[in-house]
């Protein structure tokens, strides 16, 4: 039986900002300069919205149904 890898990108246990989870990307794929790594991060979350769960939180976050974390 195949297991089930919940942790893909094989990211640390531990919660990101949006600029560090960006450079995380960055290193890992590669990425155009020409965007920062927030921008980077923010269209990788757009399109994998689970790994939401990484992103550390502000006090006036408004939970998104889809994430499955929040």
């Amino acid at each position: 039986m195949k297991e089930e890898n919940n942790n893909p990108l094989e990211l640390e246990n531990k919660l990101y900002t949006i600029e560090e989870f960006g450079a995380t990307l960055r290193n890992r794929f590669g990425a155009d300069n020409d965007i920062s790594n927030t921008m980077l991060a923010e269209i990788f979350l757009a399109k994998y919205p689970t790994y939401s769960c990484k992103i550390k939180k502000l006090k006036n976050h408004v939970s998104q149904k889809n994430c499955g974390c929040c």
